[in-house]
């Protein structure tokens, strides 16, 4: 009887893993063909790429993987870094918006408001040397959001490379400080 129930059990649990499995697969083909209908576009005989997909780190823009989207003179960059592990929890969450002001084959200039938000959650040991046995276990929790606000250039270094610099003024922890930041980004932009 327990053997009975346990197997349909993982029979449901396989049923549920495949069903989610078929629904990203499904998502993914629709992206995928969605992003390669619409590659680049001419606009004045000029190619034009609007999307770029790469790495970034910033105080203000987050760090991690990148993706670019910027059809006309509005568009928006996310960065994601999730880390996670026995001991550690950490994630970075970046939501950038942009406003091309200067367009030309070798650079680009634009404004940018960024946004970035920062978990970190750690398990540290304290020893004791008067005490044996295990040491004390502590969880340390942090949690931040970052705001910033400047210009950025990209520099074409290839025909679908970009590299991206950027400075401003961020306000840092919880819109507590209030210093200059810097920002970078390296794409590859279809």
């Amino acid at each position: 009887m327990v053997a009975s129930s346990r197997f349909a059990a993982q029979i449901n649990y396989t049923l549920m893993v495949s069903k989610k499995l078929l629904t990203l697969s499904a998502i993914l083909m629709l992206i995928s063909f969605n992003v390669a209908g619409q590659d680049s576009t001419k606009i004045n005989g000029k190619q034009i790429y609007k999307y770029g997909i790469g790495g970034g780190a910033g105080f203000a823009t987050g760090y991690g993987l990148s993706f670019r989207y910027l059809p006309k003179k509005f568009g928006g960059q996310v960065n994601f870094a999730p880390f996670k592990n026995k001991e550690t929890e950490r994630y970075s969450i970046g939501l950038t918006a942009l406003y091309m002001l200067i367009e030309s084959k070798v650079s680009n200039l634009y404004l940018y408001q960024a946004n970035h938000y920062y978990y970190n959650s750690q398990l540290s040991y304290i020893y004791d040397p008067n005490k044996v046995g295990e040491p004390e276990q502590t969880r340390t929790t942090e949690g931040y959001f970052n705001n910033g606000l400047g210009f950025g250039i990209e520099i074409v270094i290839a025909k679908r490379i970009g590299l991206n610099l950027m400075a401003g003024y961020a306000f840092y922890d919880n819109f507590k400080q209030l210093n200059v930041t810097v920002e970078s980004a390296l794409y590859y932009k279809f």
